[in-house]
Protein backbone atom coordinates (compact mmCIF):
# COMPACT_ATOMS: atom_id res chain seq x y z
CA UNK A 1 0.00 0.00 0.00
CA UNK A 2 2.70 2.48 1.00
CA UNK A 3 4.68 1.65 -2.20
CA UNK A 4 1.84 2.23 -4.40
CA UNK A 5 0.86 5.65 -2.99
CA UNK A 6 4.71 6.98 -2.99
CA UNK A 7 4.62 5.79 -6.76
CA UNK A 8 1.43 7.59 -7.39
CA UNK A 9 2.87 10.41 -5.82
CA UNK A 10 5.45 10.11 -8.31
CA UNK A 11 3.37 10.58 -10.81
CA UNK A 12 1.36 13.44 -9.87
CA UNK A 13 4.62 15.62 -9.00
CA UNK A 14 5.78 15.14 -12.31
CA UNK A 15 2.66 16.08 -13.68
CA UNK A 16 2.71 18.82 -11.24
CA UNK A 17 5.96 19.92 -12.97
CA UNK A 18 4.42 19.30 -16.37
CA UNK A 19 1.62 21.70 -15.66
CA UNK A 20 3.68 24.43 -14.46
CA UNK A 21 6.55 24.27 -17.24
CA UNK A 22 3.26 24.25 -19.83
CA UNK A 23 1.89 27.23 -17.83
CA UNK A 24 5.13 29.08 -17.86
CA UNK A 25 5.53 29.09 -21.56
CA UNK A 26 2.42 29.64 -22.29
CA UNK A 27 2.94 33.10 -20.09
CA UNK A 28 -0.42 31.99 -17.77
CA UNK A 29 0.00 33.25 -13.80
CA UNK A 30 3.13 34.07 -14.37
CA UNK A 31 2.49 37.56 -13.11
CA UNK A 32 1.40 38.40 -9.74
CA UNK A 33 -1.12 41.58 -9.01
CA UNK A 34 -2.10 43.30 -5.86
CA UNK A 35 -5.30 42.77 -6.86
CA UNK A 36 -7.50 39.83 -6.27
CA UNK A 37 -7.61 37.00 -9.30
CA UNK A 38 -10.61 37.55 -11.05
CA UNK A 39 -11.41 34.21 -12.56
CA UNK A 40 -9.82 31.75 -10.60
CA UNK A 41 -12.09 28.67 -8.50
CA UNK A 42 -9.41 27.82 -6.67
CA UNK A 43 -6.23 29.60 -4.83
CA UNK A 44 -3.18 29.32 -7.54
CA UNK A 45 -0.08 28.67 -7.26
CA UNK A 46 1.73 31.36 -9.68
CA UNK A 47 5.33 30.06 -8.83
CA UNK A 48 7.18 28.00 -6.41
CA UNK A 49 10.91 28.66 -6.48
CA UNK A 50 14.73 27.66 -4.35
CA UNK A 51 15.61 31.10 -2.66
CA UNK A 52 19.24 30.34 -3.13
CA UNK A 53 21.93 27.38 -1.98
CA UNK A 54 24.11 27.36 1.26
CA UNK A 55 27.81 28.41 0.34
CA UNK A 56 29.41 27.58 3.74
CA UNK A 57 31.76 25.11 3.85
CA UNK A 58 31.85 22.22 6.27
CA UNK A 59 33.07 22.41 9.67
CA UNK A 60 34.16 20.32 12.42
CA UNK A 61 34.43 21.39 16.05
CA UNK A 62 35.13 19.71 19.62
CA UNK A 63 32.00 18.96 21.58
CA UNK A 64 32.36 18.10 25.46
CA UNK A 65 31.17 15.03 26.45
CA UNK A 66 30.03 13.81 23.60
CA UNK A 67 30.49 10.35 21.79
CA UNK A 68 28.36 10.44 18.79
CA UNK A 69 30.85 12.33 15.86
CA UNK A 70 28.32 14.18 14.40
CA UNK A 71 27.69 16.65 17.05
CA UNK A 72 30.28 18.45 16.14
CA UNK A 73 29.83 18.61 12.42
CA UNK A 74 28.14 21.52 10.47
CA UNK A 75 26.29 19.78 7.39
CA UNK A 76 27.21 21.76 4.76
CA UNK A 77 24.32 22.46 1.97
CA UNK A 78 21.81 22.39 5.05
CA UNK A 79 19.30 24.97 5.32
CA UNK A 80 16.64 24.12 8.38
CA UNK A 81 13.84 25.97 10.23
CA UNK A 82 12.78 28.87 7.63
CA UNK A 83 10.71 31.95 9.12
CA UNK A 84 9.16 34.57 6.13
CA UNK A 85 7.33 38.16 6.07
CA UNK A 86 6.12 40.83 3.77
CA UNK A 87 6.59 43.92 3.64
CA UNK A 88 3.24 45.59 4.35
CA UNK A 89 3.71 48.90 2.49
CA UNK A 90 4.98 46.46 -0.70
CA UNK A 91 3.46 42.98 -0.91
CA UNK A 92 6.15 42.39 -3.69
CA UNK A 93 9.22 42.87 -1.16
CA UNK A 94 9.39 39.60 1.55
CA UNK A 95 12.09 38.39 3.35
CA UNK A 96 13.28 34.98 4.20
CA UNK A 97 15.62 33.65 6.94
CA UNK A 98 16.90 30.05 8.03
CA UNK A 99 19.16 28.45 9.93
CA UNK A 100 22.63 27.29 7.23
CA UNK A 101 25.26 24.89 8.41
CA UNK A 102 22.99 22.51 10.44
CA UNK A 103 24.64 21.20 13.94
CA UNK A 104 23.00 17.48 14.88
CA UNK A 105 23.12 18.48 18.41
CA UNK A 106 21.85 21.47 18.09
CA UNK A 107 22.46 24.90 16.19
CA UNK A 108 24.16 25.46 12.83
CA UNK A 109 27.04 27.56 11.16
CA UNK A 110 25.31 30.59 10.88
CA UNK A 111 21.67 32.07 9.84
CA UNK A 112 21.04 33.27 6.55
CA UNK A 113 18.30 35.24 4.67
CA UNK A 114 17.01 35.60 1.28
CA UNK A 115 15.17 38.39 -0.12
CA UNK A 116 12.48 39.78 -3.29
CA UNK A 117 11.68 42.51 -4.90
CA UNK A 118 9.67 41.50 -7.17
CA UNK A 119 7.24 38.56 -5.37
CA UNK A 120 9.44 36.02 -5.62
CA UNK A 121 10.81 35.48 -9.00
CA UNK A 122 14.12 36.64 -7.87
CA UNK A 123 15.70 36.62 -4.72
CA UNK A 124 19.35 37.67 -3.02
CA UNK A 125 20.70 35.78 -0.50
CA UNK A 126 23.66 35.28 2.01
CA UNK A 127 24.28 35.22 5.19
CA UNK A 128 23.23 37.67 8.79
CA UNK A 129 26.80 39.70 9.51
CA UNK A 130 28.50 38.55 12.24
CA UNK A 131 26.65 36.10 14.23
CA UNK A 132 29.51 33.39 15.12
CA UNK A 133 32.85 33.03 14.84
CA UNK A 134 32.79 30.37 12.32
CA UNK A 135 35.24 30.92 9.10
CA UNK A 136 34.85 34.69 7.93
CA UNK A 137 31.56 35.09 9.78
CA UNK A 138 32.87 37.55 12.63
CA UNK A 139 30.67 37.37 15.41
CA UNK A 140 31.04 36.08 18.90
CA UNK A 141 29.17 33.15 19.50
CA UNK A 142 30.09 29.12 18.41
CA UNK A 143 26.79 28.52 16.93
CA UNK A 144 23.45 30.22 15.66
CA UNK A 145 19.77 28.98 15.63
CA UNK A 146 15.76 29.79 15.50
CA UNK A 147 16.18 32.66 13.05
CA UNK A 148 12.62 34.01 12.41
CA UNK A 149 12.06 37.79 10.88
CA UNK A 150 9.30 40.71 11.42
CA UNK A 151 8.47 43.65 8.95
CA UNK A 152 8.27 47.02 10.55
CA UNK A 153 7.13 50.80 8.99
CA UNK A 154 9.75 52.37 6.62
CA UNK A 155 10.63 49.49 4.66
CA UNK A 156 12.88 48.41 7.87
CA UNK A 157 13.08 44.62 8.63
CA UNK A 158 14.02 42.73 11.97
CA UNK A 159 16.22 39.02 11.60
CA UNK A 160 15.85 38.01 15.38
CA UNK A 161 18.63 34.98 16.26
CA UNK A 162 19.00 32.58 18.61
CA UNK A 163 22.94 32.84 19.63
CA UNK A 164 24.56 29.67 21.98
CA UNK A 165 28.36 28.62 22.65
CA UNK A 166 28.65 25.02 22.73
CA UNK A 167 32.32 24.44 23.89
CA UNK A 168 33.06 27.38 25.07
CA UNK A 169 32.32 28.95 28.03
CA UNK A 170 31.53 25.24 29.59
CA UNK A 171 28.40 25.34 27.21
CA UNK A 172 26.63 27.84 29.15
CA UNK A 173 26.85 31.08 27.13
CA UNK A 174 23.74 31.78 25.14
CA UNK A 175 21.80 35.30 24.34
CA UNK A 176 18.80 36.77 21.88
CA UNK A 177 20.53 39.15 18.64
CA UNK A 178 18.89 41.04 16.56
CA UNK A 179 20.18 42.05 12.59
CA UNK A 180 18.54 45.36 10.87
CA UNK A 181 17.70 46.07 7.33
CA UNK A 182 16.80 49.51 6.35
CA UNK A 183 15.94 48.96 2.54
CA UNK A 184 14.00 45.96 2.42
CA UNK A 185 16.25 43.33 2.95
CA UNK A 186 19.32 44.11 0.47
CA UNK A 187 21.74 45.26 3.56
CA UNK A 188 22.15 44.31 7.01
CA UNK A 189 23.45 45.68 10.28
CA UNK A 190 25.77 44.25 12.52
CA UNK A 191 23.67 42.77 15.19
CA UNK A 192 23.17 44.02 18.59
CA UNK A 193 23.01 41.20 21.39
CA UNK A 194 19.79 42.12 23.59
CA UNK A 195 20.46 39.05 25.66
CA UNK A 196 23.63 37.58 26.16
CA UNK A 197 24.25 35.14 29.36
CA UNK A 198 26.07 32.28 31.17
CA UNK A 199 23.33 30.83 32.67
CA UNK A 200 23.28 27.25 31.29
CA UNK A 201 22.10 28.04 28.05
CA UNK A 202 18.32 28.16 28.78
CA UNK A 203 17.46 31.22 26.08
CA UNK A 204 15.66 29.35 23.96
CA UNK A 205 12.30 29.23 20.51
CA UNK A 206 12.30 33.35 20.26
CA UNK A 207 9.81 35.13 17.90
CA UNK A 208 9.61 38.87 16.75
CA UNK A 209 6.35 40.90 16.01
CA UNK A 210 6.54 44.40 15.18
CA UNK A 211 3.82 46.85 15.15
CA UNK A 212 2.85 48.21 12.22
CA UNK A 213 -0.66 50.02 12.84
CA UNK A 214 -0.40 53.87 14.17
CA UNK A 215 -4.61 53.50 15.40
CA UNK A 216 -4.89 54.15 19.23
CA UNK A 217 -3.55 51.97 21.39
CA UNK A 218 -0.76 50.68 18.96
CA UNK A 219 2.73 52.07 19.61
CA UNK A 220 3.88 52.29 15.47
CA UNK A 221 6.94 50.55 15.01
CA UNK A 222 7.45 49.01 18.34
CA UNK A 223 9.23 45.96 17.84
CA UNK A 224 8.72 42.76 20.44
CA UNK A 225 11.07 40.07 21.14
CA UNK A 226 9.42 36.68 23.08
CA UNK A 227 10.96 33.74 23.67
CA UNK A 228 11.46 31.21 26.67
CA UNK A 229 14.04 30.26 29.26
CA UNK A 230 12.10 26.84 30.08
CA UNK A 231 10.31 28.80 33.05
CA UNK A 232 9.69 31.42 32.86
CA UNK A 233 8.92 33.44 29.37
CA UNK A 234 10.54 35.89 29.02
CA UNK A 235 10.51 39.80 26.63
CA UNK A 236 11.89 42.80 25.13
CA UNK A 237 10.75 45.79 23.49
CA UNK A 238 12.02 48.63 21.26
CA UNK A 239 10.44 51.72 20.16
CA UNK A 240 12.87 53.31 17.81
CA UNK A 241 16.52 53.16 15.91
CA UNK A 242 16.71 48.97 17.31
CA UNK A 243 19.77 48.46 15.81
CA UNK A 244 21.11 50.41 18.79
CA UNK A 245 21.16 48.21 22.14
CA UNK A 246 20.70 51.21 24.09
CA UNK A 247 16.86 51.71 22.73
CA UNK A 248 15.92 48.05 24.28
CA UNK A 249 14.60 47.28 27.44
CA UNK A 250 17.75 48.70 30.29
CA UNK A 251 16.57 46.22 33.15
CA UNK A 252 16.51 42.71 30.64
CA UNK A 253 19.16 40.96 32.73
CA UNK A 254 16.66 41.50 35.44
CA UNK A 255 14.08 39.16 33.58
CA UNK A 256 11.30 41.25 34.21
CA UNK A 257 8.90 39.13 31.63
CA UNK A 258 7.85 36.80 33.79
CA UNK A 259 4.13 36.04 32.39
CA UNK A 260 3.71 32.23 33.04
CA UNK A 261 5.00 30.38 36.42
CA UNK A 262 4.98 27.04 34.45
CA UNK A 263 7.24 25.56 31.53
CA UNK A 264 6.42 26.45 28.15
CA UNK A 265 7.81 26.63 24.42
CA UNK A 266 6.65 28.36 21.07
CA UNK A 267 6.26 31.70 21.98
CA UNK A 268 4.11 33.36 19.31
CA UNK A 269 3.76 36.62 19.48
CA UNK A 270 0.48 38.95 18.05
CA UNK A 271 0.04 42.46 18.08
CA UNK A 272 -3.37 42.44 19.04
CA UNK A 273 -6.44 45.14 17.07
CA UNK A 274 -6.46 46.97 20.40
CA UNK A 275 -2.60 47.22 20.48
CA UNK A 276 -1.97 44.60 23.38
CA UNK A 277 0.28 42.13 22.68
CA UNK A 278 -0.83 38.11 22.64
CA UNK A 279 1.29 34.98 23.08
CA UNK A 280 0.36 32.09 21.98
CA UNK A 281 2.18 29.25 23.75
CA UNK A 282 2.41 25.21 24.62
CA UNK A 283 3.04 24.91 28.39
CA UNK A 284 2.90 22.26 30.36
CA UNK A 285 0.07 23.48 32.95
CA UNK A 286 -3.17 25.11 32.11
CA UNK A 287 -4.90 28.66 32.17
CA UNK A 288 -8.50 29.48 32.52
CA UNK A 289 -10.42 27.14 31.22
CA UNK A 290 -12.18 27.55 27.95
CA UNK A 291 -15.80 26.23 27.91
CA UNK A 292 -15.51 24.78 24.34
CA UNK A 293 -12.37 22.71 25.43
CA UNK A 294 -12.96 18.98 26.02
CA UNK A 295 -10.95 18.75 28.82
CA UNK A 296 -7.38 19.99 30.33
CA UNK A 297 -4.56 17.51 29.95
CA UNK A 298 -0.74 17.89 29.83
CA UNK A 299 0.15 19.44 26.94
CA UNK A 300 -2.02 22.99 26.45
CA UNK A 301 -2.51 25.60 24.15
CA UNK A 302 -2.54 28.75 25.73
CA UNK A 303 -2.86 32.40 25.24
CA UNK A 304 -1.30 35.24 27.79
CA UNK A 305 -2.21 38.92 26.60
CA UNK A 306 -0.46 42.37 28.01
CA UNK A 307 -3.79 44.50 27.04
CA UNK A 308 -1.73 47.83 27.46
CA UNK A 309 1.45 47.20 25.10
CA UNK A 310 0.85 49.30 22.45
CA UNK A 311 0.27 52.15 25.31
CA UNK A 312 2.82 51.68 28.01
CA UNK A 313 5.14 53.90 27.88
CA UNK A 314 9.56 52.95 27.28
CA UNK A 315 10.68 51.77 29.28
CA UNK A 316 8.29 50.01 31.71
CA UNK A 317 7.42 46.25 32.05
CA UNK A 318 4.38 45.25 30.58
CA UNK A 319 1.82 43.90 32.22
CA UNK A 320 -0.06 40.58 31.55
CA UNK A 321 -3.47 38.90 32.16
CA UNK A 322 -3.34 35.06 33.72
CA UNK A 323 -3.13 32.48 30.84
CA UNK A 324 -6.63 31.42 29.01
CA UNK A 325 -6.75 28.40 27.63
CA UNK A 326 -7.32 27.27 23.59
CA UNK A 327 -7.42 23.86 24.27
CA UNK A 328 -5.40 20.95 24.40
CA UNK A 329 -2.28 20.30 21.88
CA UNK A 330 -1.92 16.69 21.61
CA UNK A 331 0.70 15.76 18.78
CA UNK A 332 1.64 12.42 17.50
CA UNK A 333 4.87 13.46 16.31
CA UNK A 334 6.38 12.52 13.16
CA UNK A 335 8.07 9.10 12.57
CA UNK A 336 11.93 9.34 12.17
CA UNK A 337 11.84 13.61 11.87
CA UNK A 338 12.57 15.87 14.18
CA UNK A 339 9.60 17.95 13.04
CA UNK A 340 6.76 19.68 14.57
CA UNK A 341 5.23 20.86 18.17
CA UNK A 342 5.37 24.40 18.09
CA UNK A 343 1.90 26.64 17.39
CA UNK A 344 1.24 29.03 15.23
CA UNK A 345 -1.33 32.44 15.30
CA UNK A 346 -2.00 35.14 13.34
CA UNK A 347 -4.87 38.37 14.12
CA UNK A 348 -6.89 39.58 12.17
CA UNK A 349 -6.02 43.62 12.59
CA UNK A 350 -9.60 44.94 11.07
CA UNK A 351 -12.37 42.49 12.98
CA UNK A 352 -9.56 41.51 15.71
CA UNK A 353 -10.35 37.61 15.47
CA UNK A 354 -7.26 35.56 16.63
CA UNK A 355 -6.49 32.32 14.99
CA UNK A 356 -4.17 29.76 16.30
CA UNK A 357 -3.29 26.67 14.49
CA UNK A 358 -1.19 23.46 15.53
CA UNK A 359 -1.30 19.95 14.78
CA UNK A 360 -2.90 17.55 17.22
CA UNK A 361 -4.27 13.50 16.67
CA UNK A 362 -7.34 13.86 18.40
CA UNK A 363 -9.89 12.87 15.60
CA UNK A 364 -7.16 10.17 14.55
CA UNK A 365 -7.98 6.27 14.68
CA UNK A 366 -4.01 5.92 15.93
CA UNK A 367 -2.19 8.29 18.32
CA UNK A 368 0.95 8.41 16.17
CA UNK A 369 -0.41 10.72 13.69
CA UNK A 370 -1.87 14.40 12.75
CA UNK A 371 -4.50 16.91 11.34
CA UNK A 372 -3.76 20.16 11.06
CA UNK A 373 -6.26 22.25 13.78
CA UNK A 374 -7.64 25.93 13.26
CA UNK A 375 -9.60 27.79 16.78
CA UNK A 376 -10.24 31.27 16.24
CA UNK A 377 -11.69 33.71 18.95
CA UNK A 378 -13.80 36.86 18.36
CA UNK A 379 -13.42 38.42 21.59
CA UNK A 380 -10.09 38.99 22.16
CA UNK A 381 -8.86 35.83 23.10
CA UNK A 382 -11.40 35.01 26.27
CA UNK A 383 -12.54 32.22 24.20
CA UNK A 384 -11.76 29.90 21.40
CA UNK A 385 -14.05 27.56 19.35
CA UNK A 386 -13.91 23.96 19.11
CA UNK A 387 -10.93 22.99 17.12
CA UNK A 388 -12.18 21.84 13.52
CA UNK A 389 -9.53 20.34 10.94
CA UNK A 390 -8.44 21.86 8.29
CA UNK A 391 -7.28 18.84 5.71
CA UNK A 392 -9.75 16.39 4.54
CA UNK A 393 -7.99 13.06 4.02
CA UNK A 394 -10.24 10.54 5.98
CA UNK A 395 -9.31 10.19 10.15
CA UNK A 396 -7.93 6.73 9.63
CA UNK A 397 -5.81 7.76 6.63
CA UNK A 398 -2.22 7.26 7.24
CA UNK A 399 -0.98 10.63 6.00
CA UNK A 400 0.54 12.83 8.78
CA UNK A 401 0.00 16.15 8.82
CA UNK A 402 2.52 18.69 10.69
CA UNK A 403 3.88 22.27 11.25
CA UNK A 404 0.81 23.85 10.73
CA UNK A 405 1.15 28.11 10.54
CA UNK A 406 -1.28 31.00 9.35
CA UNK A 407 -1.57 34.27 8.52
CA UNK A 408 -4.19 36.93 7.56
CA UNK A 409 -4.54 38.77 4.12
CA UNK A 410 -6.00 40.84 2.46
CA UNK A 411 -9.91 40.89 2.76
CA UNK A 412 -9.68 39.17 6.40
CA UNK A 413 -8.73 35.99 4.02
CA UNK A 414 -7.05 33.11 6.45
CA UNK A 415 -3.73 31.33 4.75
CA UNK A 416 -2.94 28.03 6.50
CA UNK A 417 0.01 25.90 5.36
CA UNK A 418 1.09 22.54 6.44
CA UNK A 419 3.60 19.65 5.72
CA UNK A 420 2.37 16.12 4.87
CA UNK A 421 4.05 12.62 5.08
CA UNK A 422 3.05 9.16 3.79
CA UNK A 423 3.36 6.83 7.08
CA UNK A 424 2.19 3.92 5.55
CA UNK A 425 5.56 2.25 5.35
CA UNK A 426 7.00 -0.16 7.64
CA UNK A 427 10.09 1.85 8.25
CA UNK A 428 11.78 5.23 8.69
CA UNK A 429 12.48 5.91 5.06
CA UNK A 430 10.03 3.61 3.39
CA UNK A 431 7.94 6.70 2.42
CA UNK A 432 10.88 9.29 2.37
CA UNK A 433 8.61 12.55 0.23
CA UNK A 434 7.01 15.65 2.36
CA UNK A 435 4.67 17.81 1.06
CA UNK A 436 3.39 21.35 1.56
CA UNK A 437 -0.08 21.79 1.56
CA UNK A 438 -2.48 25.22 1.55
CA UNK A 439 -5.78 26.29 2.22
CA UNK A 440 -7.93 29.68 2.39
CA UNK A 441 -10.96 30.84 3.99
CA UNK A 442 -12.88 33.64 3.11
CA UNK A 443 -15.16 33.16 5.78
CA UNK A 444 -13.28 33.80 8.63
CA UNK A 445 -11.90 30.25 9.17
CA UNK A 446 -15.46 28.60 9.31
CA UNK A 447 -14.24 26.43 6.18
CA UNK A 448 -11.53 26.45 3.90
CA UNK A 449 -10.92 25.93 0.11
CA UNK A 450 -9.68 22.47 -0.83
CA UNK A 451 -6.34 21.87 0.28
CA UNK A 452 -3.73 22.70 -2.68
CA UNK A 453 0.01 20.99 -2.85
CA UNK A 454 2.28 23.80 -3.08
CA UNK A 455 5.58 22.23 -4.07
CA UNK A 456 6.05 20.78 -7.57
CA UNK A 457 8.53 18.02 -6.37
CA UNK A 458 8.13 16.90 -3.11
CA UNK A 459 11.05 17.21 -0.71
CA UNK A 460 13.49 13.95 0.15
CA UNK A 461 14.11 13.67 3.32
CA UNK A 462 16.85 10.70 2.61
CA UNK A 463 18.91 13.95 1.61
CA UNK A 464 18.32 16.50 4.23
CA UNK A 465 19.50 17.41 7.65
CA UNK A 466 20.24 15.81 10.52
CA UNK A 467 19.23 15.90 13.99
CA UNK A 468 18.77 14.29 17.01
CA UNK A 469 17.50 10.74 15.09
CA UNK A 470 15.75 12.33 12.62
CA UNK A 471 15.57 14.76 9.48
CA UNK A 472 15.39 17.98 10.04
CA UNK A 473 13.71 20.66 7.63
CA UNK A 474 12.67 22.54 10.85
CA UNK A 475 10.00 22.17 13.98
CA UNK A 476 8.46 25.62 11.77
CA UNK A 477 7.70 27.25 8.53
CA UNK A 478 5.78 30.39 7.66
CA UNK A 479 3.20 32.20 5.58
CA UNK A 480 3.07 35.99 4.87
CA UNK A 481 0.35 37.69 2.92
CA UNK A 482 -0.58 40.83 2.34
CA UNK A 483 -1.96 42.89 -1.01
CA UNK A 484 -3.49 39.40 -1.86
CA UNK A 485 -0.24 37.95 -2.50
CA UNK A 486 0.77 34.79 0.20
CA UNK A 487 4.39 33.40 0.52
CA UNK A 488 4.68 29.91 2.19
CA UNK A 489 8.25 29.37 3.40
CA UNK A 490 9.49 25.95 3.87
CA UNK A 491 12.50 23.47 3.33
CA UNK A 492 13.23 20.85 0.79
CA UNK A 493 15.83 18.11 0.54
CA UNK A 494 16.85 16.39 -2.62
CA UNK A 495 19.72 14.50 -4.67
CA UNK A 496 22.09 16.49 -6.43
CA UNK A 497 22.12 14.06 -9.42
CA UNK A 498 20.15 11.14 -10.18
CA UNK A 499 21.23 7.33 -8.14
CA UNK A 500 22.93 10.44 -5.55
CA UNK A 501 23.68 7.57 -2.76
CA UNK A 502 21.37 9.03 0.12
CA UNK A 503 23.12 10.79 3.38
CA UNK A 504 20.38 9.44 5.75
CA UNK A 505 19.62 5.83 6.56
CA UNK A 506 17.97 3.78 9.24
CA UNK A 507 18.81 3.20 12.39
CA UNK A 508 19.46 -0.03 13.10
CA UNK A 509 18.69 0.55 16.95
CA UNK A 510 15.77 2.26 16.67
CA UNK A 511 12.68 1.58 13.92
CA UNK A 512 11.65 4.85 14.23
CA UNK A 513 14.83 7.16 13.36
CA UNK A 514 17.24 7.62 10.98
CA UNK A 515 21.23 8.23 11.52
CA UNK A 516 23.46 10.21 9.02
CA UNK A 517 25.20 7.19 7.13
CA UNK A 518 27.30 9.43 4.12
CA UNK A 519 28.45 12.89 4.66
CA UNK A 520 28.30 15.13 1.08
CA UNK A 521 25.33 13.93 0.28
CA UNK A 522 22.75 16.20 1.99
CA UNK A 523 21.02 19.03 -0.06
CA UNK A 524 18.53 21.30 1.16
CA UNK A 525 16.99 24.44 0.54
CA UNK A 526 14.79 26.72 1.58
CA UNK A 527 11.52 27.28 -1.01
CA UNK A 528 8.87 29.78 -1.03
CA UNK A 529 5.90 28.93 -2.92
CA UNK A 530 4.06 32.34 -3.79
CA UNK A 531 -0.37 32.17 -3.95
CA UNK A 532 -2.83 34.42 -5.96
CA UNK A 533 -5.53 35.03 -3.51
CA UNK A 534 -8.86 33.13 -4.55
CA UNK A 535 -11.36 35.49 -5.44
CA UNK A 536 -14.49 35.92 -3.23
CA UNK A 537 -18.16 34.53 -3.96
CA UNK A 538 -20.40 37.09 -4.54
Amino acid sequence: MGSTRAADRRKITLLSAVIVAVALIAGVAVRVSTNLASAKAAPTVVRDVKTGRSRLPALTRPVPRSTDPTDGYSQPDTQVEPSIDVNPANPRNAVAVYQEGRFADGGDYTNGFATTFDAGKTWTYGELPKLTINGRQGGPFERASDPVVAFGPHNVVYANSLVIDISGDNGLRSGLAVNTSKDGGRHWSAPIFIQDDNLGGTNDKNWIVVDNSSAPGHHLGRVYVIWDRVAPVVYDYCDHDCDKLSNWLPNLQKLPGLVFAGQGIGSYPLVLKDGGLGIVINTITGGIPNAEEEEQIAGELNIIIAPNAGSTPYPLPLVFTPPIDINGEKSGGVRAQRAGGLPAAAVDPSSGTIYAVWEDNRFRSTGTLNDALISRSTNGGITWTKPTRINRDPTDSEINHYNPTVAVGAGGRVHVAWRERDESGGGPLDEPFIDTFYAESYNGGKTFTKPLRVNHVSSDMSYGAFSRGGAFEGDYNQVASAGGITYIVRCQAAPAYKGEPAALVPDPADRNAVKLGRRGHQHQSAWVAVVQDLPKKR
